[in-house]
């Protein structure tokens, strides 16, 4: 559901495929709407949410800003190691106060050390940004990180690079990144997590409760046929 291509990274282009989903969900659950979005910094993102939502809550993603300041200081592993730990442990708070606490004492830190100049801008800066990470300690079921729409990206990366990125027209390539959404979200966990999560097959089961087939294929198929999801249309009336 809600899977679209948008045609730039700016503000226009990304509100109009976010479109696609806000319309879908609009349709399957009229009186209900997402509360928070975490995303990374990208304010064109930030800005389509927004606005296809208005008052939507914007949680910055922590693990983004680890990630930045790791990959810039991969020639020097023990800088690298003593950073993550140190901004992990400032992740792991558990109020909006004492995560404020934390990041103060790391930048107390990066004050009386010299580090590479980007590493050091990098690092600053996350005061700058400690209001939008603290937004999450208001919504207790809210997402810190956006894991959880960083792994299906990666899936489709993978199969983007194997076909060589989209061919033809538009409307296919739109075809086709709706049929990789809907593959994702019906293709089975892999036996570990299915026993972790108590044999759930799928993201489908995982998100509705139920699976209507065990078979992950007839599952897809009984589930994606809509007579679920849309009321059939009346037959005509012949009296």
């Amino acid at each position: 559901m809600g899977a679209s291509l948008s045609a730039s990274a700016g503000q226009g282009g990304l509100t109009e495929a976010d479109g696609v989903f806000q319309q879908e969900a609009a349709h399957h659950a009229p009186d209900d709407a997402p509360e928070t979005v975490t995303t990374d910094g990208w304010d064109a993102t930030r800005a389509a949410w927004e606005t296809l939502f208005p008052g939507i809550v914007w949680i910055l993603c922590f693990l983004h800003e680890v990630i930045k300041i790791r990959d810039g200081c991969r020639s020097k592993p023990a800088l690298r190691q003593d950073l993550l730990d140190k901004l992990w442990h400032v992740y792991q708070a558990t109020s909006k106060r004492h995560f404020a606490q934390r990041l103060r004492r790391l930048l107390e830190w990066v004050t009386t050390h010299t580090l590479p100049k980007a590493i050091d801008g990098r690092l600053r800066r996350l005061k700058g940004k400690s209001r939008f990470f603290q937004r999450a300690f208001d919504f207790p079921d809210a997402y810190r990180t956006s894991n959880q729409v960083d792994r299906p990206m990666n899936y489709l990366d993978r199969i983007l690079y194997a076909m060589q990125d989209f061919h033809g027209k538009w409307g296919s390539a739109e075809q086709s990144s709706r049929a990789m959404a809907l593959l994702w979200n019906f293709h089975p966990f892999c036996r570990k997590t299915r026993t972790a999560m108590e044999g759930c097959l799928c993201p489908f089961e995982q998100l509705n409760g139920f699976r209507y087939h065990d078979n992950w294929v007839r599952n897809l198929l009984i589930a994606s046929s809509l007579n679920g999801r849309r009321p059939l249309p009346k037959e005509a009336d012949t009296k």
